[in-house]
Protein backbone atom coordinates (compact mmCIF):
# COMPACT_ATOMS: atom_id res chain seq x y z
CA UNK A 1 0.00 0.00 0.00
CA UNK A 2 1.27 3.45 -0.86
CA UNK A 3 1.96 6.05 1.81
CA UNK A 4 -0.62 8.37 0.27
CA UNK A 5 -3.32 5.69 0.30
CA UNK A 6 -2.42 4.72 3.87
CA UNK A 7 -2.99 8.32 4.97
CA UNK A 8 -6.55 8.18 3.65
CA UNK A 9 -7.24 4.69 4.94
CA UNK A 10 -6.43 5.87 8.46
CA UNK A 11 -9.45 8.16 8.44
CA UNK A 12 -11.80 6.10 10.59
CA UNK A 13 -12.57 8.60 13.36
CA UNK A 14 -13.11 12.28 14.09
CA UNK A 15 -9.56 12.48 15.42
CA UNK A 16 -8.13 11.29 12.09
CA UNK A 17 -10.35 13.73 10.22
CA UNK A 18 -9.01 16.53 12.41
CA UNK A 19 -5.44 15.43 11.68
CA UNK A 20 -6.06 15.77 7.95
CA UNK A 21 -7.67 19.16 8.47
CA UNK A 22 -4.51 20.28 10.24
CA UNK A 23 -2.29 19.24 7.31
CA UNK A 24 -4.38 18.99 4.13
CA UNK A 25 -1.33 19.14 1.86
CA UNK A 26 0.12 15.92 3.30
CA UNK A 27 -1.75 13.73 0.82
CA UNK A 28 -0.40 15.53 -2.24
CA UNK A 29 3.10 15.59 -0.76
CA UNK A 30 3.11 11.83 -0.24
CA UNK A 31 1.63 11.28 -3.67
CA UNK A 32 4.31 13.43 -5.32
CA UNK A 33 6.99 11.32 -3.66
CA UNK A 34 5.54 8.19 -5.23
CA UNK A 35 5.49 9.46 -8.81
CA UNK A 36 8.47 8.97 -11.07
CA UNK A 37 9.55 10.49 -14.36
CA UNK A 38 7.45 9.84 -17.45
CA UNK A 39 9.77 9.81 -20.50
CA UNK A 40 7.48 7.61 -22.62
CA UNK A 41 3.81 7.70 -23.55
CA UNK A 42 3.23 4.53 -21.56
CA UNK A 43 4.82 6.13 -18.50
CA UNK A 44 2.76 9.31 -19.00
CA UNK A 45 -0.42 7.25 -19.19
CA UNK A 46 0.54 5.28 -16.07
CA UNK A 47 1.26 8.45 -14.11
CA UNK A 48 -1.96 10.00 -15.32
CA UNK A 49 -3.88 6.93 -14.15
CA UNK A 50 -2.21 7.14 -10.74
CA UNK A 51 -3.24 10.78 -10.36
CA UNK A 52 -6.81 10.08 -11.49
CA UNK A 53 -7.02 7.22 -9.01
CA UNK A 54 -5.65 9.45 -6.25
CA UNK A 55 -8.52 11.89 -6.78
CA UNK A 56 -11.03 9.03 -6.78
CA UNK A 57 -9.54 7.62 -3.57
CA UNK A 58 -9.87 11.05 -1.99
CA UNK A 59 -13.59 11.11 -2.73
CA UNK A 60 -13.97 7.62 -1.28
CA UNK A 61 -12.38 8.87 1.94
CA UNK A 62 -14.60 11.95 1.92
CA UNK A 63 -17.70 9.74 1.76
CA UNK A 64 -16.43 7.83 4.79
CA UNK A 65 -15.64 11.07 6.64
CA UNK A 66 -19.15 12.34 5.90
CA UNK A 67 -20.67 9.19 7.37
CA UNK A 68 -18.56 9.56 10.52
CA UNK A 69 -19.57 13.20 10.90
CA UNK A 70 -23.26 12.54 10.25
CA UNK A 71 -23.34 9.77 12.85
CA UNK A 72 -21.58 12.00 15.37
CA UNK A 73 -23.83 14.99 14.66
CA UNK A 74 -26.97 12.88 15.14
CA UNK A 75 -25.75 10.63 17.94
CA UNK A 76 -28.73 11.67 20.06
CA UNK A 77 -31.31 11.59 17.25
CA UNK A 78 -32.81 8.54 15.57
CA UNK A 79 -35.25 10.28 13.25
CA UNK A 80 -32.84 10.07 10.31
CA UNK A 81 -32.33 6.33 9.64
CA UNK A 82 -28.83 4.95 9.21
CA UNK A 83 -29.65 4.01 5.62
CA UNK A 84 -30.56 7.62 4.83
CA UNK A 85 -27.38 8.93 6.43
CA UNK A 86 -25.41 6.45 4.32
CA UNK A 87 -27.08 7.67 1.13
CA UNK A 88 -26.30 11.29 2.02
CA UNK A 89 -22.68 10.33 2.74
CA UNK A 90 -22.11 8.34 -0.45
CA UNK A 91 -23.53 11.21 -2.53
CA UNK A 92 -21.84 14.00 -0.56
CA UNK A 93 -19.72 15.23 -3.48
CA UNK A 94 -22.87 15.79 -5.55
CA UNK A 95 -23.99 18.34 -2.94
CA UNK A 96 -21.00 20.61 -3.49
CA UNK A 97 -22.50 24.11 -3.80
CA UNK A 98 -25.95 22.54 -3.18
CA UNK A 99 -26.09 22.25 0.59
CA UNK A 100 -29.52 23.86 0.63
CA UNK A 101 -30.84 20.86 -1.31
CA UNK A 102 -29.19 18.45 1.13
CA UNK A 103 -30.70 20.34 4.07
CA UNK A 104 -34.16 20.24 2.52
CA UNK A 105 -33.94 16.50 1.91
CA UNK A 106 -32.62 15.88 5.42
CA UNK A 107 -35.46 17.92 6.91
CA UNK A 108 -38.07 16.00 4.94
CA UNK A 109 -36.55 12.66 5.92
CA UNK A 110 -36.33 13.67 9.59
CA UNK A 111 -39.97 14.78 9.59
CA UNK A 112 -41.02 11.44 8.14
CA UNK A 113 -38.88 9.77 10.80
CA UNK A 114 -40.82 11.50 13.57
CA UNK A 115 -38.37 14.22 14.55
CA UNK A 116 -39.75 16.90 16.83
CA UNK A 117 -37.32 19.42 15.32
CA UNK A 118 -36.61 18.35 11.74
CA UNK A 119 -35.09 21.74 10.93
CA UNK A 120 -32.46 21.13 13.60
CA UNK A 121 -31.62 17.76 12.06
CA UNK A 122 -31.27 19.46 8.69
CA UNK A 123 -28.95 22.08 10.18
CA UNK A 124 -26.70 19.43 11.74
CA UNK A 125 -26.47 17.46 8.50
CA UNK A 126 -25.71 20.55 6.41
CA UNK A 127 -23.12 21.75 8.91
CA UNK A 128 -21.34 18.39 8.93
CA UNK A 129 -21.49 18.24 5.13
CA UNK A 130 -20.06 21.74 4.83
CA UNK A 131 -17.08 20.84 6.99
CA UNK A 132 -16.50 17.65 5.04
CA UNK A 133 -16.65 19.35 1.64
CA UNK A 134 -14.33 22.07 2.89
CA UNK A 135 -11.84 19.35 3.81
CA UNK A 136 -12.21 17.81 0.35
CA UNK A 137 -11.41 21.12 -1.29
CA UNK A 138 -8.39 21.66 0.97
CA UNK A 139 -6.91 18.24 0.13
CA UNK A 140 -7.92 18.25 -3.54
CA UNK A 141 -6.38 21.64 -4.37
CA UNK A 142 -2.74 20.54 -3.79
CA UNK A 143 -3.33 17.37 -5.81
CA UNK A 144 -4.68 19.40 -8.73
CA UNK A 145 -1.70 21.72 -8.40
CA UNK A 146 0.54 18.66 -8.68
CA UNK A 147 -1.32 17.65 -11.84
CA UNK A 148 -0.82 21.16 -13.23
CA UNK A 149 2.89 21.23 -12.48
CA UNK A 150 3.58 17.79 -13.93
CA UNK A 151 1.58 18.50 -17.08
CA UNK A 152 3.27 21.87 -17.53
CA UNK A 153 6.71 20.28 -17.24
CA UNK A 154 5.89 17.42 -19.61
CA UNK A 155 4.23 19.47 -22.36
CA UNK A 156 7.47 20.96 -23.80
CA UNK A 157 9.03 17.49 -23.87
CA UNK A 158 6.03 16.12 -25.72
CA UNK A 159 6.21 19.05 -28.13
CA UNK A 160 9.88 18.37 -28.89
CA UNK A 161 9.23 14.69 -29.57
CA UNK A 162 6.18 15.47 -31.71
CA UNK A 163 8.38 17.67 -33.93
CA UNK A 164 11.24 15.20 -34.24
CA UNK A 165 11.30 14.22 -37.91
CA UNK A 166 13.60 11.26 -37.18
CA UNK A 167 10.57 9.52 -35.67
CA UNK A 168 7.84 7.85 -37.68
CA UNK A 169 4.67 9.84 -38.29
CA UNK A 170 2.30 7.70 -36.17
CA UNK A 171 4.58 8.20 -33.16
CA UNK A 172 4.78 11.95 -33.77
CA UNK A 173 1.01 12.18 -34.11
CA UNK A 174 0.50 10.42 -30.77
CA UNK A 175 2.96 12.76 -29.09
CA UNK A 176 1.20 15.74 -30.66
CA UNK A 177 -2.06 14.62 -29.06
CA UNK A 178 -0.22 14.11 -25.77
CA UNK A 179 1.24 17.61 -25.98
CA UNK A 180 -2.20 19.15 -26.51
CA UNK A 181 -3.67 17.12 -23.68
CA UNK A 182 -0.86 18.11 -21.31
CA UNK A 183 -1.25 21.78 -22.19
CA UNK A 184 -4.95 21.50 -21.42
CA UNK A 185 -4.25 19.89 -18.04
CA UNK A 186 -1.72 22.61 -17.23
CA UNK A 187 -4.59 25.10 -17.56
CA UNK A 188 -7.45 22.95 -16.28
CA UNK A 189 -6.01 20.15 -14.11
CA UNK A 190 -9.45 18.95 -12.96
CA UNK A 191 -9.93 17.69 -16.51
CA UNK A 192 -7.77 14.70 -15.63
CA UNK A 193 -10.85 13.06 -14.12
CA UNK A 194 -12.85 13.29 -17.34
CA UNK A 195 -11.46 10.03 -18.77
CA UNK A 196 -8.29 7.91 -18.86
CA UNK A 197 -5.48 9.51 -20.82
CA UNK A 198 -5.68 7.10 -23.80
CA UNK A 199 -9.36 7.95 -24.16
CA UNK A 200 -8.67 11.67 -23.96
CA UNK A 201 -5.88 11.41 -26.55
CA UNK A 202 -8.21 9.64 -28.96
CA UNK A 203 -10.55 12.64 -28.92
CA UNK A 204 -7.90 15.02 -30.27
CA UNK A 205 -7.94 15.59 -34.06
CA UNK A 206 -5.13 13.78 -35.86
CA UNK A 207 -2.27 16.24 -36.29
CA UNK A 208 1.35 16.15 -37.46
CA UNK A 209 3.25 19.06 -35.94
CA UNK A 210 5.81 20.91 -38.08
CA UNK A 211 9.43 20.03 -37.31
CA UNK A 212 11.38 22.52 -35.24
CA UNK A 213 12.69 25.06 -37.79
CA UNK A 214 15.68 25.82 -35.61
CA UNK A 215 17.03 22.26 -35.61
CA UNK A 216 19.93 21.39 -37.85
CA UNK A 217 19.08 18.60 -40.32
CA UNK A 218 20.60 15.23 -39.48
CA UNK A 219 22.12 12.70 -41.85
CA UNK A 220 18.87 10.73 -41.61
CA UNK A 221 16.97 13.85 -42.65
CA UNK A 222 19.17 14.27 -45.72
CA UNK A 223 18.58 10.67 -46.75
CA UNK A 224 14.85 11.21 -46.33
CA UNK A 225 15.00 14.31 -48.59
CA UNK A 226 16.81 12.33 -51.28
Amino acid sequence: MSAAQHLLDQVQSLARIAALEADPAAYAERLAGELGDAPTLAALEARDARLRDALAQLDTMIERAARIRFDHALADDTSLPAATRKVFATTIVAYTDRLDLLAARAQDAAARGGSTYPADVAYRIADAARATLTLRLAIRAPVLELVRQLAGAAAPIADRIARDRTLDEPTRRRWSAARRDLETLANEPAGISAAPMPVRLATWPDQLDDPDPGREPTFADMIELD
